[in-house]
Protein backbone atom coordinates (compact mmCIF):
# COMPACT_ATOMS: atom_id res chain seq x y z
CA UNK A 1 0.00 0.00 0.00
CA UNK A 2 2.84 2.38 0.79
CA UNK A 3 4.42 1.79 -2.64
CA UNK A 4 1.07 2.45 -4.30
CA UNK A 5 0.74 5.68 -2.36
CA UNK A 6 4.20 6.80 -3.42
CA UNK A 7 3.42 5.92 -7.03
CA UNK A 8 0.19 7.92 -6.90
CA UNK A 9 2.03 10.88 -5.37
CA UNK A 10 4.69 10.74 -8.09
CA UNK A 11 1.98 10.52 -10.75
CA UNK A 12 0.29 13.57 -9.28
CA UNK A 13 3.56 15.50 -9.38
CA UNK A 14 4.14 14.54 -13.01
CA UNK A 15 0.58 15.46 -14.00
CA UNK A 16 0.75 18.81 -12.20
CA UNK A 17 4.15 19.55 -13.75
CA UNK A 18 2.84 18.68 -17.22
CA UNK A 19 -0.28 20.81 -16.89
CA UNK A 20 1.70 23.80 -15.61
CA UNK A 21 4.28 23.49 -18.40
CA UNK A 22 1.66 23.19 -21.14
CA UNK A 23 -0.21 26.20 -19.74
CA UNK A 24 2.92 28.35 -19.71
CA UNK A 25 3.83 27.26 -23.23
CA UNK A 26 0.34 28.15 -24.47
CA UNK A 27 0.55 31.58 -22.83
CA UNK A 28 3.96 32.11 -24.41
CA UNK A 29 2.64 31.11 -27.83
CA UNK A 30 -0.15 33.67 -27.53
CA UNK A 31 2.37 36.35 -26.59
CA UNK A 32 4.67 35.40 -29.45
CA UNK A 33 1.87 35.52 -32.01
CA UNK A 34 0.57 38.85 -30.66
CA UNK A 35 4.00 40.52 -30.68
CA UNK A 36 4.72 39.45 -34.25
CA UNK A 37 1.22 40.53 -35.26
CA UNK A 38 1.73 44.01 -33.76
CA UNK A 39 5.14 44.52 -35.36
CA UNK A 40 5.45 46.97 -38.22
CA UNK A 41 5.59 45.83 -41.82
CA UNK A 42 3.51 43.65 -44.12
CA UNK A 43 4.86 40.12 -44.65
CA UNK A 44 2.73 39.79 -47.79
CA UNK A 45 4.48 42.80 -49.32
CA UNK A 46 7.88 41.39 -48.38
CA UNK A 47 7.17 38.00 -49.96
CA UNK A 48 5.61 39.55 -53.08
CA UNK A 49 8.65 41.80 -53.57
CA UNK A 50 11.00 38.84 -53.06
CA UNK A 51 9.20 36.79 -55.68
CA UNK A 52 8.97 39.64 -58.18
CA UNK A 53 12.48 40.94 -57.64
CA UNK A 54 11.16 44.51 -57.46
CA UNK A 55 8.52 46.48 -55.53
CA UNK A 56 5.30 44.49 -55.86
CA UNK A 57 2.02 45.77 -57.25
CA UNK A 58 -1.06 45.94 -55.00
CA UNK A 59 -2.73 43.04 -56.77
CA UNK A 60 0.38 40.89 -56.25
CA UNK A 61 0.43 41.75 -52.55
CA UNK A 62 -3.27 40.89 -52.24
CA UNK A 63 -2.72 37.55 -53.97
CA UNK A 64 0.06 36.69 -51.55
CA UNK A 65 -2.11 37.78 -48.63
CA UNK A 66 -4.85 35.37 -49.71
CA UNK A 67 -2.28 32.61 -50.29
CA UNK A 68 -0.84 32.98 -46.78
CA UNK A 69 -4.26 33.31 -45.15
CA UNK A 70 -3.47 36.80 -43.82
CA UNK A 71 -6.95 37.99 -44.70
CA UNK A 72 -8.46 35.73 -42.01
CA UNK A 73 -9.19 37.05 -38.49
CA UNK A 74 -6.33 36.93 -36.00
CA UNK A 75 -7.87 34.20 -33.77
CA UNK A 76 -8.34 31.92 -36.79
CA UNK A 77 -4.76 32.51 -37.88
CA UNK A 78 -3.46 31.82 -34.38
CA UNK A 79 -5.31 28.51 -34.06
CA UNK A 80 -4.14 27.43 -37.52
CA UNK A 81 -0.54 28.41 -36.71
CA UNK A 82 -0.63 26.64 -33.33
CA UNK A 83 -2.03 23.40 -34.78
CA UNK A 84 0.59 23.39 -37.51
CA UNK A 85 3.37 24.25 -35.04
CA UNK A 86 2.43 21.31 -32.82
CA UNK A 87 3.10 19.04 -35.81
CA UNK A 88 6.41 20.75 -36.62
CA UNK A 89 5.05 22.77 -39.56
CA UNK A 90 6.01 26.43 -39.08
CA UNK A 91 5.27 27.46 -42.65
CA UNK A 92 7.58 28.72 -45.40
CA UNK A 93 10.33 31.28 -44.87
CA UNK A 94 9.72 34.57 -46.62
CA UNK A 95 13.44 34.94 -47.31
CA UNK A 96 14.34 31.51 -48.66
CA UNK A 97 10.87 30.13 -49.54
CA UNK A 98 11.94 26.92 -47.73
CA UNK A 99 10.18 25.17 -44.81
CA UNK A 100 11.04 26.88 -41.54
CA UNK A 101 11.00 23.69 -39.44
CA UNK A 102 14.09 22.04 -41.01
CA UNK A 103 15.97 25.36 -40.96
CA UNK A 104 15.27 25.83 -37.25
CA UNK A 105 16.26 22.21 -36.53
CA UNK A 106 19.60 22.64 -38.32
CA UNK A 107 20.38 25.88 -36.48
CA UNK A 108 19.15 24.53 -33.15
CA UNK A 109 21.91 21.89 -33.01
CA UNK A 110 24.60 24.59 -33.23
CA UNK A 111 22.92 26.69 -30.54
CA UNK A 112 22.43 23.75 -28.17
CA UNK A 113 26.11 22.85 -28.48
CA UNK A 114 27.07 26.43 -27.60
CA UNK A 115 24.60 26.52 -24.71
CA UNK A 116 25.83 23.16 -23.35
CA UNK A 117 29.46 24.32 -23.34
CA UNK A 118 28.49 27.64 -21.77
CA UNK A 119 26.46 25.82 -19.11
CA UNK A 120 29.51 23.71 -18.21
CA UNK A 121 31.61 26.88 -17.89
CA UNK A 122 28.92 28.55 -15.76
CA UNK A 123 28.45 25.61 -13.39
CA UNK A 124 32.14 24.74 -12.96
CA UNK A 125 33.33 28.32 -12.50
CA UNK A 126 30.31 29.44 -10.46
CA UNK A 127 30.33 26.52 -8.04
CA UNK A 128 34.12 26.62 -7.61
CA UNK A 129 34.21 30.36 -6.94
CA UNK A 130 31.16 30.11 -4.67
CA UNK A 131 32.68 27.29 -2.60
CA UNK A 132 35.92 29.25 -2.27
CA UNK A 133 33.98 32.34 -1.19
CA UNK A 134 32.12 30.33 1.46
CA UNK A 135 35.15 28.49 2.85
CA UNK A 136 37.75 31.26 2.80
CA UNK A 137 37.95 33.69 5.66
CA UNK A 138 37.53 37.41 5.18
CA UNK A 139 40.52 38.75 3.29
CA UNK A 140 41.84 40.02 -0.02
CA UNK A 141 41.29 36.77 -1.93
CA UNK A 142 37.67 36.46 -0.85
CA UNK A 143 37.06 40.13 -1.70
CA UNK A 144 38.70 39.70 -5.11
CA UNK A 145 36.47 36.73 -5.92
CA UNK A 146 33.39 38.66 -4.92
CA UNK A 147 34.42 41.72 -6.93
CA UNK A 148 35.20 39.61 -9.99
CA UNK A 149 31.79 37.92 -9.79
CA UNK A 150 30.04 41.28 -9.62
CA UNK A 151 32.07 42.61 -12.56
CA UNK A 152 31.36 39.73 -14.96
CA UNK A 153 27.69 39.87 -13.97
CA UNK A 154 27.40 43.61 -14.63
CA UNK A 155 29.28 43.79 -17.95
CA UNK A 156 26.96 43.47 -21.00
CA UNK A 157 27.65 40.51 -23.26
CA UNK A 158 28.51 42.61 -26.32
CA UNK A 159 31.06 44.63 -24.30
CA UNK A 160 32.60 41.50 -22.81
CA UNK A 161 32.82 40.07 -26.34
CA UNK A 162 34.63 43.21 -27.49
CA UNK A 163 37.15 42.99 -24.63
CA UNK A 164 37.92 39.32 -25.26
CA UNK A 165 38.32 39.84 -29.01
CA UNK A 166 40.50 42.90 -28.48
CA UNK A 167 42.92 41.35 -26.00
CA UNK A 168 42.86 37.61 -26.69
CA UNK A 169 42.45 37.66 -30.47
CA UNK A 170 43.90 40.93 -31.78
CA UNK A 171 46.62 41.98 -29.34
CA UNK A 172 47.81 38.61 -28.07
CA UNK A 173 46.80 36.49 -31.06
CA UNK A 174 45.85 33.53 -28.89
CA UNK A 175 42.40 32.83 -30.35
CA UNK A 176 40.62 33.43 -33.67
CA UNK A 177 38.18 36.29 -33.79
CA UNK A 178 35.14 34.40 -35.13
CA UNK A 179 33.86 31.19 -36.67
CA UNK A 180 33.41 27.67 -35.34
CA UNK A 181 36.28 25.84 -37.05
CA UNK A 182 37.59 24.08 -33.94
CA UNK A 183 37.88 24.09 -30.14
CA UNK A 184 39.90 27.32 -30.18
CA UNK A 185 36.92 29.15 -31.70
CA UNK A 186 34.56 27.89 -29.00
CA UNK A 187 36.34 29.40 -26.00
CA UNK A 188 35.38 33.06 -26.33
CA UNK A 189 31.66 32.55 -27.14
CA UNK A 190 31.31 30.05 -24.30
CA UNK A 191 33.13 32.38 -21.92
CA UNK A 192 30.95 35.36 -22.91
CA UNK A 193 27.79 33.34 -22.31
CA UNK A 194 28.90 31.38 -19.25
CA UNK A 195 30.79 33.92 -17.12
CA UNK A 196 27.81 36.22 -16.31
CA UNK A 197 25.77 33.21 -15.20
CA UNK A 198 28.78 31.95 -13.23
CA UNK A 199 28.99 35.29 -11.43
CA UNK A 200 25.38 35.13 -10.25
CA UNK A 201 25.66 31.44 -9.39
CA UNK A 202 28.84 31.97 -7.36
CA UNK A 203 27.15 34.51 -5.10
CA UNK A 204 24.18 32.21 -4.50
CA UNK A 205 26.49 29.26 -3.80
CA UNK A 206 28.60 31.33 -1.38
CA UNK A 207 25.63 32.62 0.62
CA UNK A 208 23.64 29.37 0.82
CA UNK A 209 26.72 27.24 1.49
CA UNK A 210 27.87 29.57 4.25
CA UNK A 211 24.47 29.20 5.92
CA UNK A 212 24.59 25.41 5.50
CA UNK A 213 28.07 25.20 7.02
CA UNK A 214 26.82 26.93 10.20
CA UNK A 215 24.42 24.06 10.99
CA UNK A 216 25.04 21.78 14.01
CA UNK A 217 25.64 18.65 11.91
CA UNK A 218 28.57 20.40 10.21
CA UNK A 219 30.14 21.23 13.56
CA UNK A 220 29.62 17.62 14.60
CA UNK A 221 31.42 16.46 11.44
CA UNK A 222 34.27 18.84 12.19
CA UNK A 223 34.49 17.42 15.72
CA UNK A 224 34.76 13.92 14.23
CA UNK A 225 37.80 15.07 12.26
CA UNK A 226 36.28 15.27 8.77
CA UNK A 227 38.15 17.41 6.25
CA UNK A 228 36.83 20.65 4.79
CA UNK A 229 36.37 19.27 1.28
CA UNK A 230 34.52 16.23 2.59
CA UNK A 231 32.19 18.39 4.66
CA UNK A 232 31.46 20.71 1.73
CA UNK A 233 30.73 17.90 -0.73
CA UNK A 234 28.87 15.57 1.63
CA UNK A 235 27.05 17.92 4.01
CA UNK A 236 27.14 21.46 2.63
CA UNK A 237 26.27 21.36 -1.06
CA UNK A 238 23.43 18.77 -0.86
CA UNK A 239 21.65 20.87 1.77
CA UNK A 240 22.16 24.07 -0.23
CA UNK A 241 21.16 22.51 -3.56
CA UNK A 242 17.64 23.98 -3.72
CA UNK A 243 18.45 27.66 -4.34
CA UNK A 244 21.52 26.70 -6.40
CA UNK A 245 19.44 24.58 -8.78
CA UNK A 246 16.80 27.29 -9.14
CA UNK A 247 19.38 29.93 -10.11
CA UNK A 248 21.24 27.48 -12.35
CA UNK A 249 18.05 26.54 -14.21
CA UNK A 250 17.14 30.19 -14.75
CA UNK A 251 20.67 31.02 -15.91
CA UNK A 252 20.95 28.09 -18.31
CA UNK A 253 17.55 28.93 -19.77
CA UNK A 254 18.62 32.54 -20.29
CA UNK A 255 21.64 31.35 -22.29
CA UNK A 256 19.31 30.53 -25.19
CA UNK A 257 18.16 34.14 -25.32
CA UNK A 258 21.71 35.50 -24.98
CA UNK A 259 22.83 33.60 -28.08
CA UNK A 260 20.98 36.20 -30.16
CA UNK A 261 23.85 38.64 -29.50
CA UNK A 262 26.80 36.28 -29.12
CA UNK A 263 26.22 34.22 -32.26
CA UNK A 264 25.94 37.37 -34.33
CA UNK A 265 29.22 38.73 -32.92
CA UNK A 266 31.28 35.57 -33.33
CA UNK A 267 29.75 34.40 -36.61
CA UNK A 268 28.03 31.23 -35.38
CA UNK A 269 25.26 29.96 -37.70
CA UNK A 270 22.91 29.11 -34.86
CA UNK A 271 19.34 29.90 -33.90
CA UNK A 272 20.26 33.30 -32.45
CA UNK A 273 21.78 34.50 -35.73
CA UNK A 274 18.80 33.01 -37.57
CA UNK A 275 16.49 35.10 -35.37
CA UNK A 276 18.46 38.29 -36.14
CA UNK A 277 18.37 37.68 -39.89
CA UNK A 278 14.66 36.89 -39.79
CA UNK A 279 13.95 40.09 -37.85
CA UNK A 280 15.92 42.16 -40.38
CA UNK A 281 14.02 40.66 -43.31
CA UNK A 282 10.58 40.73 -41.62
CA UNK A 283 10.39 36.96 -42.01
CA UNK A 284 7.34 36.39 -39.81
CA UNK A 285 7.19 32.55 -39.90
CA UNK A 286 10.90 32.30 -39.03
CA UNK A 287 10.51 34.85 -36.24
CA UNK A 288 7.58 32.98 -34.72
CA UNK A 289 9.37 29.64 -34.86
CA UNK A 290 12.65 30.93 -33.41
CA UNK A 291 10.89 32.81 -30.61
CA UNK A 292 8.73 29.81 -29.72
CA UNK A 293 11.71 27.43 -29.62
CA UNK A 294 13.89 29.74 -27.51
CA UNK A 295 11.06 30.53 -25.11
CA UNK A 296 10.15 26.86 -24.82
CA UNK A 297 13.76 25.97 -24.04
CA UNK A 298 13.85 28.62 -21.31
CA UNK A 299 10.66 27.27 -19.73
CA UNK A 300 11.79 23.63 -19.91
CA UNK A 301 15.15 24.46 -18.32
CA UNK A 302 13.42 26.06 -15.36
CA UNK A 303 10.93 23.20 -15.04
CA UNK A 304 13.71 20.62 -15.08
CA UNK A 305 15.49 22.56 -12.34
CA UNK A 306 12.30 22.47 -10.24
CA UNK A 307 12.04 18.69 -10.71
CA UNK A 308 15.68 18.16 -9.72
CA UNK A 309 15.18 20.38 -6.70
CA UNK A 310 12.22 18.26 -5.60
CA UNK A 311 14.24 15.05 -6.05
CA UNK A 312 17.26 16.33 -4.12
CA UNK A 313 15.35 18.24 -1.43
CA UNK A 314 11.98 16.55 -0.71
CA UNK A 315 11.17 19.28 1.81
CA UNK A 316 10.34 21.71 -1.01
CA UNK A 317 7.97 19.18 -2.56
CA UNK A 318 6.32 18.44 0.77
CA UNK A 319 5.87 22.15 1.33
CA UNK A 320 3.98 22.53 -1.93
CA UNK A 321 1.87 19.46 -1.17
CA UNK A 322 1.02 20.77 2.30
CA UNK A 323 -0.13 24.08 0.85
CA UNK A 324 -2.23 22.21 -1.71
CA UNK A 325 -3.84 20.00 0.95
CA UNK A 326 -4.58 22.80 3.38
CA UNK A 327 -8.07 22.29 4.75
CA UNK A 328 -10.52 25.09 3.94
CA UNK A 329 -12.41 26.82 6.74
CA UNK A 330 -16.17 26.63 7.00
CA UNK A 331 -18.19 29.43 5.35
CA UNK A 332 -18.69 32.35 7.72
CA UNK A 333 -16.14 31.00 10.19
CA UNK A 334 -12.75 32.61 10.71
CA UNK A 335 -9.67 30.45 11.20
CA UNK A 336 -8.33 30.43 14.76
CA UNK A 337 -5.71 33.03 15.58
CA UNK A 338 -2.66 31.62 17.29
CA UNK A 339 -2.08 34.84 19.19
CA UNK A 340 -5.62 34.83 20.66
CA UNK A 341 -5.86 33.03 24.04
CA UNK A 342 -8.25 30.09 24.30
CA UNK A 343 -11.61 30.85 25.89
CA UNK A 344 -12.59 28.82 28.92
CA UNK A 345 -16.38 28.73 29.12
CA UNK A 346 -17.59 27.91 32.58
CA UNK A 347 -14.18 28.27 34.18
CA UNK A 348 -13.39 24.55 33.83
CA UNK A 349 -9.66 24.99 33.38
CA UNK A 350 -9.52 27.56 36.16
CA UNK A 351 -11.38 25.22 38.53
CA UNK A 352 -8.99 22.36 37.71
CA UNK A 353 -6.03 24.63 38.27
CA UNK A 354 -7.39 25.76 41.67
CA UNK A 355 -8.08 22.14 42.77
CA UNK A 356 -4.56 21.13 41.75
CA UNK A 357 -3.08 24.04 43.67
CA UNK A 358 -5.08 23.17 46.80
Amino acid sequence: MRSLGRLATAGGHVARWTVDTVGVLLAMSVGTFALVLLARGDPAAVLAATRAGRPAMPEQIEAVRVELGLDDPAPVRYVRWLVNACTGDFGLSLRTNAPVGPEVADRLGVTLGLVAGSAVVAVVVGVSVGVAGAVLRRGMLRGALRTGALLVTSIPSFWLSYLLVLYLAIRLGLLPTSGMAGPSTWLMPMAVLGLPVAGVLSRVVAVTLREALDRPYVRAAQARGSGTLSIVLRDGLPNAAGPILSVAGFGIGSLLVATVVVEQIFGWPGLGAYFVHAAGARDVPALQAATLVMGGGFILANRCADVLQGLIDPRSRRGRDARARRRPTLPGRKPPDRDTPLRDPGGVLGARTRRGAS
